[in-house]
């Protein structure tokens, strides 16, 4: 029978990050992974890290050290302030 991430304590030991770095850290490392195609599993044989890292860093969940950082950056061959690039956001034109 699986438990549920409340009754392991998974968010206790692995708290969501409510940061905007956290955030873009998480998303561009999951859209650059994906546009790859790479699973998780490739970018952590690539980093020499655990999935289980990849997972918690797609998910804001981790505080990776710069060695792990510069890992992903070298891997995805990709500067490594790219990773907290935040992307131009869409704008509207305003209504006169």
């Amino acid at each position: 029978m699986a438990r549920s991430q409340s009754r392991t304590g998974f968010g206790k030991r692995f708290p969501a990050r409510d940061s905007a770095v956290s955030r873009t850290l998480a998303a561009n490392v999951r859209r650059l992974r994906k546009e790859r195609r790479w699973t998780q599993d490739d970018l952590a044989a690539r980093t020499q890290v655990e999935q289980m890292t990849i997972s918690l860093i797609e998910n804001s969940r981790a505080n990776p050290t710069l060695k792990v950082l510069e890992s992903i950056a070298k891997a995805l061959d990709v500067a490594f302030v790219e990773l907290f690039a935040t992307p131009a956001r869409l704008r509207r034109p305003k209504d006169k």
